[in-house]
């Protein structure tokens, strides 16, 4: 082996050991209103099981760096990421957001995250079917990025059923058309469903944020049963990352307060990213030097 590889080696693992150790998640506690917990929350995150590019056995510690409480594994039609994440969660308990088994049901004329479920939706239903079916096992049925061409298939009956709709989306942020369309459905489904949850999602794939866009839930208990029943009052509050909160007005002051002293998602991650470029520095002198 020449000194060069030699080298190489060197840095691309004590690079790895470092950026392990250093970008721990962060110790803390869910942030609190009176009685009731203010968990920071992702509904629609997808693992590295066929259309995510995270390992599910990952996901929790790294909610836990984007400073969120509680993430939503909905992969697309089906829920082998969702129990993956929730086994690799209790590999590392202590540094683990609470995670909740979901699916995302991707049908042709919709999308929905049917979240608390254990057993997958058939994509085949209606939106008001699948809401039922949802409701049937326990879960809370949310409107996924509902832009124009979604609603045809939430006619009235199935915007009074659903429990939640997303109003901050990353395509919100990056489009007008997109965020103005997930506005007017938030608010036209709210009239006719006074509980509706508004959501914060991010839509996490392979790029974007973990968390860039999430919702502020007012549970009554740090756990499953209170993020589905807070989702179900409809005691939550969108955020879409710029400043925009989507919610009662006496929750959005409190998430207001919130931010105000902590503006920021993410930890600080310098040292970490020296690590990463230290790798790949060592990396291409693998690669250029034999």
């Amino acid at each position: 082996m020449t000194a060069a590889r030699a080298l190489g080696l060197f840095l691309v693992g004590g690079a790895v050991i470092a950026g392990t150790v250093l970008d721990r998640p962060a110790a803390r506690g869910p942030a609190r209103a009176g009685d009731q917990f203010v968990l920071t929350a992702d509904f629609h995150v997808h693992a590295f099981v066929g259309d995510g590019g995270v390992p599910p056995w990952e996901l929790g510690r790294e909610a836990r760096r984007r400073k969120l409480d509680v993430i939503v594994v909905s992969n697309h039609n089906q829920l082998l990421a969702a129990r993956l994440s929730a086994f690799g969660s209790r590999l590392y308990a202590d540094e683990n957001a609470l995670i909740i088994p979901a699916q995302e049901l991707t049908a042709p004329g919709f999308h929905m995250v049917a979240a608390g479920i254990t057993r997958t939706i058939d994509w085949r239903l209606t939106a008001a079917q699948a809401i039922a079916a949802i409701h049937e096992q326990g879960g809370v049925a949310i409107a996924a990025h509902p832009g124009r061409e979604f609603w045809p298939a939430y006619d009235e009956h199935a915007r009074r059923l659903l429990d939640g709709t997303e109003a901050a989306h990353p395509a919100g942020r990056r489009f007008a058309d997109a965020r103005s369309e997930m506005s007017e459905f938030y608010q036209r489904s709210a009239a006719l469903n006074p509980t509706l949850a508004p959501i914060g999602s991010s839509d996490f794939h392979f790029g974007g944020t973990l968390g860039e866009c999430r919702t502020f839930v007012f549970a009554d208990e740090y756990s499953t049963t209170g993020v589905l029943d807070a989702i179900r009052r409809g005691s939550t509050v969108a955020s879409d990352g710029y400043g925009t909160l989507t919610g009662d007005p006496a929750r959005v002051e409190i998430v207001r307060g919130l931010l105000a002293a902590d503006p920021s998602p993410l930890r600080p991650t310098w040292p970490s990213r020296i690590a990463a470029y230290i790798s790949v520095l060592g990396i291409l002198i693998l690669l250029l030097w034999k």
